[in-house]
């Protein structure tokens, strides 16, 4: 795989390219996400954004925009009813999705595009992105900036080809920066509607079964921290263990390509979403959710320390507060 992916790439017509916003209360920074995709150099887009049960003014935010902008509305269903409605509706040969509260930087669908129009072999392209943290006061100053150059290694190689592998021991894939084909789409299906969260990771992983990934390494997003983000709220059901859980059942520990993770990494990393998720329970959640998950850490790999202590605090909390 080669770094060719600048403008020069491009053939003589641009494909169009379908961007989908899912959108839940999100009037304050809508329009930052929607003129982010405007002020690409690549032009030949539609934005499609699906409300999913909005009771604030996300829909009139995103409605001021021109006939670009196609608005969807839906009850609330989640992340993943909305981008399959958007996916239902989309147009284009490459599809990209955006969430509402986050911006992409300069340069991305040019690079994208031309990087897909020239390696037919690639079902799916990424990129690296920033983390967008507010200030003290609360407010979000200018984006953060890129910390890629073109003169870098052009491709991020160790997430980019057969990433099957790389994807059960981490999620390498943000949505955010994701443009595939519509074809490998059409092959896979679409997003777990059965899933609140967890939802893209799933995706991805069935992605990487059937198509080959590259990430451009470059900074080509900016992903918004915030009290309201998803990764933020503390969920009963840990679905990123649990859609890991399934696909190793499924499809096991070796890729397409035949190369296979060692058990000893897959224990690691199925200790640390149970850790993790453990963790956020019992920092603002249930104490009960979080001795479980802290039980199931130990499950994965027994000798550390750490999870029994926590696994004992939880249960002490859950003791002495009646299990909030």
């Amino acid at each position: 795989m080669t770094g060719n992916y600048q403008s020069s790439s491009l053939r003589n017509e641009e494909p169009l390219v379908s961007v989908i916003i899912p959108a839940f209360n999100a009037a304050f920074y809508i329009k930052d996400a929607i003129q982010s995709i405007f002020d690409q150099d690549y032009k030949n887009i539609e934005v499609i954004v699906v409300d999913d049960g909005s009771s604030d003014r996300t829909v009139a935010e995103a409605s001021a925009f021109d006939e670009r902008v196609r608005v969807l509305q839906q009850a609330n269903a989640g992340a993943a009813a909305a981008r399959n409605r958007g996916l239902a509706a989309a147009r284009g040969e490459f599809i990209a999705f955006l969430d509402a509260d986050d911006i992409w930087l300069p340069g991305k669908l040019m690079a994208q595009v031309g990087y897909l129009l020239t390696h037919p072999e690639i079902g799916m392209v990424t990129s690296n992105f920033l983390l967008w943290e507010p200030g003290p006061d609360g407010n979000f100053g200018p984006p953060p900036t890129p910390s890629t150059t073109p003169d870098d290694d052009p491709i991020v190689k160790e997430h980019s080809g057969w990433i099957y592998g790389e994807l059960l021991c981490d999620c390498v894939v943000c949505t955010i920066t994701v443009m595939l084909r519509k074809s490998v789409i059409e092959t896979v299906g679409l997003f777990n509607e059965q899933l609140r969260t967890g939802e893209d990771y799933e995706y991805w992983l069935r992605i990487s079964r059937v198509a080959q990934v590259t990430k451009l390494n470059r900074d080509f997003a900016c992903y918004r921290i915030h009290p309201q983000s998803t990764t933020a709220t503390p969920r009963e059901i840990d679905n990123e263990h649990q859609v890991l859980l399934s696909m190793l059942a499924k499809h096991g520990p070796v890729g397409p390509d035949g190369s296979r993770v060692p058990d000893r990494r897959l224990d690691d990393r199925l200790y640390r979403i149970c850790f993790s998720h453990g963790l956020i329970h019992y920092a603002r959640g249930s104490a009960r959710i979080a001795r479980q998950a802290f039980r199931e850490a130990i499950g994965h790999v027994g000798a550390r320390p750490k999870a029994w202590i926590y696994w004992a605090l939880a249960s002490l909390k859950l003791l002495f507060r009646s299990g909030v």
